[in-house]
């Protein structure tokens, strides 16, 4: 059942989508050929369909989700970290097992303010917002490959707002991430919801506002900002040569 549903929504659309990629650069491409073997023009070319369909499906669930965190009541939010968690009954049922705990809890909240949802809604659309763009950049790439011409001035720039989305999404989900649940403990009012001891031990509950950032996405725009800065250079050189021939 899950290679037919594949096949047919990935795998059909990826197809065709080639093919018409494919024949739609045969017919328009000017000049010298490139030096694609008809091999690498069909890989190139199911690569940069599957980026277009990346694209496309990062815009429908941008959309998607944004209606689903404004139009929902009770919005269920998820992750929130816990503290001084109480040990699962259930460990119990095991000699073997020394130690456990929860770390984390969703909640079904009614009645979330808007600033909140806005917080959430970029949770999510700033992560798609950077899938978009490289699904853009990726398939912009594969069709100037198929042309023969990698090295258009255009490419250097959208690589170079990759870079940016990549950077924006990753980090800004997660200082998104992180104040919404803020935002959400403060709407049901911290000193109730939150975890403390009133002097007779310890008691569980939500943290307050926490922030531990993944850095990896600064890595990742590093990465294609020299991608981009080597794009332009090739650029120069292309003009540069063609001025001389």
């Amino acid at each position: 059942m899950v290679w037919q549903f594949l096949a047919l929504w990935v795998g059909v659309p990826v197809l065709v989508g080639t093919i018409v990629v494919v024949l739609m650069v045969r017919i328009r491409r000017t000049g010298e050929p490139g030096v694609l073997s008809r091999l690498e023009e069909w890989v190139v070319a199911a690569v940069g369909t599957g980026a277009m369909l990346v694209a496309a499906g990062s815009a429908v669930l941008l959309v998607g989700t944004a209606v689903q965190v404004f139009a929902a009541d009770p919005s269920r939010v998820a992750g929130f970290p816990l503290a001084n968690a109480l040990v699962p009954e259930f460990t119990e049922k095991s000699d073997a097992i020394v130690g456990a705990g929860y770390e984390s809890v969703w909640l079904d909240v009614a009645g979330l303010p808007d600033g909140t949802r806005w917080l959430l809604s970029l949770e999510s659309a700033l992560p798609l917002l950077a899938a978009l763009a490289i699904g853009v950049a990726v398939s912009w790439l594969a069709i100037a490959l198929l042309r023969g011409r990698p090295f258009v001035r255009s490419l250097p720039n959208v690589v170079g707002v990759a870079a940016i989305a990549v950077l924006v999404g990753g980090i800004g989900s997660q200082v998104a991430a992180s104040a919404a649940r803020g935002s959400v403990a403060a709407f049901l009012a911290e000193r109730v919801i939150t975890a403390g001891d009133m002097g007779a031990g310890p008691y569980e509950g939500l943290t307050g506002w926490t922030l531990v950032l993944d850095l990896a996405p600064i890595g990742w725009s590093l990465g294609l900002a020299l991608v981009a800065a080597a794009f332009q250079i090739g650029t120069r050189m292309q003009k540069d040569t063609e001025a001389l021939v």
